[in-house]
Parts: C-alpha cells; sequence; structure tokens
C-alpha cells in the first residue's frame, strides 16, 4: 500500500513518459510543474493553446481520441470549460459519470486520504454515487490499497428524514454491503471515520474506524472546504484528478502551489499506467 506521495514518485520510476495534453498552461507555478514532470520522466508534454479557451479543450480531446495523449490536464482556464470539451465528445465517455478524487497526505494520519467528490457533482443521487465510489476506487487500486475502507460521511451516524444525505448514505451501504472488493460504511462521522477512539466513546461497531481510506463527503462544498482546510493550514500534501472518462484529467485548482500540481501529475500518471 502506498502511504506517501514519496512512494508515488519512487513507483513512478519506473514507468516511461506518458503523452499528457494540457489545456491552456500560462502561470508561472504550472510551467513550473510541468518542467519537473517532465524532468523526471513522467510525461511528455502536449500543449494546447488558443484564443478561446474551448477550442483549446477541444484540440486536447481530440488528441487523446485519435491516441496521441494518454492523459488530459487542466491548465489556467475554468474547470467548466475541460468538461464541456470532454462530455461533449461521446468517445471519451465511459459508463461511469465524472468525478474528483482527492489524494491527501496528513501529517495526523498513517495513510493516504481520498477525498471525493469536491470539484465535479453538485447533486448527488444514487447514479452519481455509484460512479464516485467506483472511480475512488479506481484510484485506491493504483495507490495499492487493494481493500480500501469508504466511509459515506454525514453529520450524524443515524438516519434522519431531515438530513437526506443520511438516508442516501444508508441506502448506498447496502447496496453495496456486500461487495467483496471494499468495506463501506454510511452513514458515518467524520470523526468516527477517523478515530477508533470516537467510535468506541460514541458506543458504536465501527470495523473502519480509524482506518479509513475513502471519505465520501455528503456535498461539493463540503469535500472541497476539508480538502483546502487540510491542505492550508494541517500541513498536508495534496493532488487530484478526475475520473471517470476514458483517460484520467488532471484537474488543478489556479492557486495550487507548484508542489500541489506536481502531486497531481503524479496522481495522473500513476493512475493512466495502471501500476
Amino acid at each position: 500500500m502506498i502511504t506517501s506521495y514519496e512512494q508515488i514518485f519512487a513507483a513512478l520510476e519506473k514507468t516511461d513518459p506518458i503523452p499528457i495534453a494540457i489545456v491552456q498552461p500560462k502561470s508561472d507555478f504550472l510551467l513550473n510543474a510541468i518542467n519537473d514532470a517532465t524532468k523526471n520522466g513522467w510525461i511528455t508534454p502536449l500543449i494546447f493553446e488558443h484564443s478561446v479557451d474551448l477550442i483549446a479543450a477541444q484540440q486536447a480531446v481530440a488528441s487523446v481520441k485519435n491516441g496521441e495523449a494518454k492523459l488530459m490536464m487542466k491548465g489556467d482556464i475554468e474547470t467548466a470549460t475541460v468538461l464541456k470539451a470532454v462530455l461533449d465528445d461521446k468517445e471519451l465517455r465511459t459508463d461511469q459519470r465524472l468525478s474528483h478524487v482527492a489524494v491527501v497526505e496528513s501529517p495526523n494520519y498513517d495513510r493516504l486520504m481520498l477525498w471525493s467528490d469536491g470539484g465535479v457533482n453538485i447533486d448527488l443521487n444514487h447514479e452519481i454515487m455509484d460512479s464516485i465510489i467506483t472511480n475512488a476506487y479506481v484510484m485506491a487500486k493504483a495507490l495499492n490499497i487493494h481493500h480500501p475502507n469508504i466511509a459515506l460521511l454525514t453529520l450524524v451516524e443515524t438516519v434522519n428524514e431531515k438530513l437526506p444525505e443520511t438516508i442516501l448514505a444508508f441506502e448506498m451501504e447496502q447496496k453495496y454491503s456486500s461487495y467483496n472488493n471494499f468495506s463501506i460504511e454510511g452513514p458515518i462521522a467524520l470523526d468516527v471515520a477517523l478515530s477508533r477512539e470516537a467510535a468506541v466513546s460514541k458506543g458504536l461497531s465501527s470495523s473502519i474506524a480509524g482506518k479509513t481510506d475513502v471519505f465520501i463527503g455528503p456535498s461539493i462544498t463540503v469535500t472541497n472546504h476539508v480538502v483546502k482546510s487540510l491542505m492550508s493550514i494541517g500541513g498536508a500534501k495534496g493532488g487530484g484528478i478526475i475520473l471517470g472518462a476514458q483517460v484520467p484529467i488532471v484537474l488543478l485548482s489556479r492557486s495550487d502551489s507548484s508542489e500541489t500540481k506536481l502531486n497531481s501529475i503524479a496522481l495522473g500518471v500513476l493512475t493512466s499506467t495502471g501500476d
């Protein structure tokens, strides 16, 4: 099981460079990350620039369709523009919905934390949750987490009609409870997912408490804010990609540091190589 970005970087030393279609890279932070990833031998960058952002994104999509690129990366443009170019092309779609997975390395947790979905899906339902769970599992497998523990996060651990996310979490747990590839629990509060002691103090029986790998938030806002908090004031490292299309899409915030951008590229390469 990979437990740090240092280990991810080490795993990529064994891979050949992956051709990556990069849309509108402009900032110094992004260009520095691209340069570092190229020097590390992870990627062969294919740059797509145009005065119209959507056209640049469509050109990048075309490079994936013709087999020239095996990975896509959002540069200094709106996320919605890249997603529109991808979703408008049926050949890049799969049976899964797109979802974002952030991989966070915290100094206060003994394993990598996979957070989803803080970047794509606004309204959650059963179909979207299916894809969020599946895509997070794909990321976990790439990190050699062979039997991930998945938490469907809510405010409380009981079903409450006034909290619709608890109903959805319960129904998704029931659906996947018999799966052998991973363990899943919900509704479950964040403190219980993070701490065995919290579960005991609440009188709860949880097989994943304190050893959760995948944290699926109750909303895009909650997940996004938790990840940003961990990285901004929690001393954590992180990166993120979108899964569910024919190729991974490296998704960056324009405020991300060069380190975070490089981490995200590493996640994309790791996932696209299947290591």
